[in-house]
């Protein structure tokens, strides 16, 4: 699994600053995995953005720049990213508490977490080898048993 941030702030894939936009995500990529040999098996990737103050961008066109970004330093072609999920957290309004991050590397956990004081954009990106288990069905449905799984009804 590969993981980084960014606290460029994203932008569509028709926006006039999207070349100088991926220069920063190969940055980014390269700070954290400076030398990767290309990949060709298939793939799931993950963009959340954290932000301060939202630029209008919505969750499906975030993704799209950033894995074109990533083409030739990460794989050839972005098409093996077979599952691709986005989403975009408001730090506004929302809590940091309700987000499990154990899972995220130590190392870009301890730069997320540093980089929440003074950054208003935040973008988190992961790219791992598929697993078809990331493919759920009825997920609010899911989300409440799993919220009361393991508490007994008193009439069982």
């Amino acid at each position: 699994m590969y993981a980084f941030i960014s606290n460029i702030r994203p932008c569509s894939v028709r926006a006039k600053t999207t070349e100088r936009f991926k220069k920063a995500i190969r940055n980014a990529f390269k700070s954290y995995y400076p030398s990767t040999e290309l990949l060709s098996n298939d793939l799931y990737g993950v963009v959340y953005y954290f932000h301060k103050k939202h630029n209008q961008l919505d969750a499906d066109n975030l993704s799209k720049p950033i894995w074109d970004a990533l083409e030739g330093i990460l794989y050839e072609d972005d098409s093996i990213i077979k599952y691709r999920t986005a989403g975009i957290f408001d730090l506004r309004s929302s809590g940091l508490e309700i987000l499990d991050i154990t899972l995220m590397p130590s190392a870009v956990a301890s730069d997320f977490l540093e980089r929440l004081d003074d950054s208003d954009h935040i973008l988190y990106i992961e790219i791992g080898n598929l697993n078809y288990s990331l493919f759920k069905f009825g997920c609010e449905n899911e989300l409440r048993v799993t919220k009361f799984q393991g508490v007994k009804n008193e009439n069982q």
